[in-house]
């Protein structure tokens, strides 16, 4: 399995969480935090992605693909290469969110997400090395 593989299957979770726990409305910082988190766990470099202009969307990039970009691709686009996972925790503990997230489903939505990270360095190490390849 590539790490293409893993991005794309990234995606099509968090379109599912969005759909089912409005992630999206809310939860995005949580949700960065935890992808960065894991990257982090597997020495993948990442940049964290703030949309802010009407509203605000955490994303992150990796490579050249976005994780949760949601439909936000409109939207102005600022760069911070300097924040880690902590970061973004802190940023999701400190900030007001849309209440349309209920922050009770944080544990199911950081299991979900690390356990397709799991799945995906049961299928080889490969993917912890800190390059991107497809």
């Amino acid at each position: 399995m590539s790490r293409r593989e893993l991005f794309k299957n990234l995606n099509e979770l968090c379109r599912g969480l969005d759909d089912k726990y409005n992630i999206n409305c809310g939860g995005c910082c949580y949700v960065a935090a935890v992808l960065a988190e894991q990257f982090e766990n597997c020495n993948i470099p990442f940049t964290v992605i703030h949309y802010d202009k009407y509203s605000c969307h955490y994303a992150i990039r990796v490579c050249d693909r976005i994780i949760n970009r949601c439909d936000y691709s409109f939207k102005e686009i600022v760069y911070d290469n300097f924040m880690s996972s902590d970061d973004l925790y802190d940023t999701y503990d400190d900030g007001a969110w849309n209440e349309m997230y209920d922050t009770r489903n944080n544990k199911i939505v950081k299991s979900k997400i690390k356990s397709l990270f799991k799945k995906y360095e049961n299928r080889g190490k490969r993917f912890c090395n800190g390059r991107c390849r497809s």
